[in-house]
C-alpha cells in the first residue's frame, strides 16, 4: 500500500520529468516564433496542455484499480515523447565558437528578481490570472475523485466513468476557447507570452 510520502515523491519525480521536457521547449518556442504569431502559437501550446490534461485524466480513470500500471505507462509515454521531440525538433548551430560571457553568482541572483510592478503591469495581471485559473482547475481535477465518491456516492468504477466524461467535456470546451483566443490576441496586438 503506497504511503503519503511515496505518493508525494512519485508525483514530484513525474513533474521533474515532465518539466525537463517542457521548459526547454517553451524557451525555444518563444525565441523562434515571429512576434505577429505569438498569440496563435501560444494558443496552440495552451490547447495542447488543455487537451493533454483531460486525456491523461481519462486514461488514468481507466486505471483506477491499478495505479502502478498508470505510473509505468505514464513514464513510458513521457520517455517516448522525449525521443520523438529529439527526432523532430529543428537542429541549431553549435554555440561552441561563440564568445562566452562570464556569469557570477550575483548575476544569477539578479536574474531571479521579479520585474517592477510599475513597468510590468501586464506581466503581473497575466501572472495573477494564470495562478488563479490553474489553482482552481487543479483543485477540481485533483479532488474530483474524492468529491464524486464521498458526496455523489458513486462507486470507484462509476466515479471513473464520470471523471472520463467530465474530462471529455472539459477538453472540448477548453480547447475551443484556447484555439479561438490566440488569433483574437494577434488581431488585438496583445502578446500572450507562453
Amino acid at each position: 500500500m503506497p504511503t503519503a510520502t511515496l505518493i508525494i515523491f512519485m508525483y514530484c519525480l513525474c513533474m521533474v520529468g515532465l518539466n525537463a521536457l517542457l521548459a526547454p521547449a517553451l524557451a525555444i518556442l518563444s525565441d523562434r516564433v515571429p512576434p505577429k504569431l505569438c498569440g496563435t502559437v501560444s494558443s496552440f501550446y495552451g490547447g495542447g496542455m488543455v487537451a493533454g490534461q483531460p486525456i491523461g485524466t481519462m486514461i488514468g480513470s481507466r486505471m483506477i484499480n491499478n495505479a502502478q500500471a498508470g505510473f509505468i505507462i505514464g513514464a513510458v509515454i513521457m520517455l517516448a515523447f522525449g525521443f520523438v521531440a529529439l527526432a523532430i525538433w529543428p537542429r541549431e548551430e553549435s554555440s561552441k565558437d561563440m564568445e562566452r560571457t562570464k556569469m557570477t553568482l550575483k548575476d544569477l541572483a539578479v536574474s531571479f528578481h521579479f520585474p517592477k510592478f510599475s513597468t510590468s503591469r501586464d506581466f503581473y495581471k497575466a501572472f495573477g490570472c494564470r495562478v488563479c485559473m490553474l489553482l482552481s482547475y487543479q483543485m477540481i481535477s485533483v479532488y474530483q475523485l474524492y468529491i464524486i465518491e464521498d458526496y455523489v456516492h458513486q462507486t470507484k468504477t462509476e466515479a471513473a466513468g464520470t471523471i472520463a466524461t467530465m474530462s471529455i467535456i472539459t477538453m472540448v470546451v477548453s480547447l475551443s476557447a484556447s484555439l479561438i483566443s490566440g488569433p483574437i490576441s494577434d488581431k488585438m496586438h496583445t502578446r500572450a507570452r507562453y
